[in-house]
């Protein structure tokens, strides 16, 4: 009796793990469902925090009109601001199918108390919606903002684009598409933001050669990645497609990109990809500044921006804002 219940468990779990095999060739959804019951890494605020909450005010969940779920934006201000400010607008990590404005929350106040007019937006994420949906809702919130009375503090002549992890993907591709006319016909998006209005790029981690996402050599990774691109692009050999080509933000740079900061940690992220956008800008006379640390320098891990109680986190914040101040100075000459 008990050997036969033991061989029926035994078929059960192998049923179980040949169905779950064939399920996770059909569609990539039960994969996705999964990464999205992990636990998040948690975030570290800086160590200054209380005092900081104080400096800004901070407008949760405004409404822009879009044709996707995931339409809300955070909106951070300096509570001290006297008239029009440089203003980010900053799209959420999350691999392109999870991820919440909510997770930018601390930088968002941190850039605020400095004197930005910080946006942070949602949008809906894969695969509920696909590429190029989180593009086209950077074309949708830029829209809203230009009809936007409420916030006279905004200026969209000193406009800063940036994003963490697949939101500094999706945030270069749209900067790509406004600046690069080539691309905009190819994709059929709407150049809707001046050329000259867009100051510069900030780019935490993100991968920018959508096409070598697939070519990572580890079999889980390669696993990983292929589910998240087959539920961004939506086909299972998406890259082959030439979806994958025009999310490629490296293939399509020109000399009107906007200077751009750049960085990545040195484990477990898209580093490789970072240096590589770095040199097609460079090649393009686009001024870069990037931050880059050696393995000699001890693990720094994706997404480490973000965890502002560390040394490097607050390395990157200071470089950040002495790049934005050298550029928007140099427009204010020009």
């Amino acid at each position: 009796m008990i050997l036969r219940i033991i061989k029926w468990m035994l078929s059960v779990i192998i049923l179980v793990i040949i169905g779950g095999l064939l399920l996770v060739n059909l569609t990539p959804v039960p994969f996705i469902h999964w990464l999205r019951s992990q636990p998040e890494a948690a975030l570290a605020a800086p160590s200054n925090w209380a005092e900081l909450e104080q400096l800004v005010e901070v407008h949760k969940d405004l409404t822009y009109p879009s044709t996707f779920k995931s339409n809300e934006i955070d909106l951070y201000l300096p509570k001290d601001r006297v008239g029009k400010l440089p203003t980010i607008l900053w799209v959420h990590g999350g691999a392109f199918v999870s991820g919440d404005k909510s997770g930018t929350a601390y930088w968002c106040t941190m850039m605020a108390s400095k004197g930005y007019a910080v946006l942070s937006m949602n949008y809906e994420v894969a695969p509920e919606a696909r590429y190029p949906a989180p593009v086209l809702q950077m074309t949708e919130v830029y829209q809203y903002l230009e009809e936007l009375t409420d916030f006279p503090s905004l200026d969209l002549e000193r406009l800063i684009v940036g994003g963490d992890s697949a939101g500094a993907q999706i945030a270069s591709q749209f900067i790509a598409i406004q600046t690069n006319a080539d691309l905009a016909q190819r994709t059929g998006i709407e150049q809707v933001v001046p050329e000259e209005s867009i100051q510069a790029a900030l780019l935490y981690c993100g991968p920018y050669n959508v096409k070598q996402l697939a070519s990572v050599t580890g079999r889980l990774e390669k696993f990983f990645l292929n589910q998240l691109g087959w539920a961004y692009i939506g086909t299972r050999n998406w890259k082959d497609g030439t979806e994958a080509e025009e999310a490629s933000t490296t293939n399509h740079v020109t000399s009107d990109f906007p200077p751009t900061f750049i960085t990545d940690g040195n484990t477990g992220s898209f580093e490789k990809h970072g240096k590589e956008l770095e040199a097609r800008l460079k090649e393009a006379n686009v001024p870069v500044k990037s931050l880059f640390y050696p393995l000699s320098h001890g693990v720094v891990q994706h997404e480490y921006q973000f965890q502002l109680n560390t040394k490097e986190a607050l390395e990157c914040f200071g470089m950040t804002l002495a790049f934005l101040e050298e550029h928007l100075q140099e427009r204010d000459k020009q």
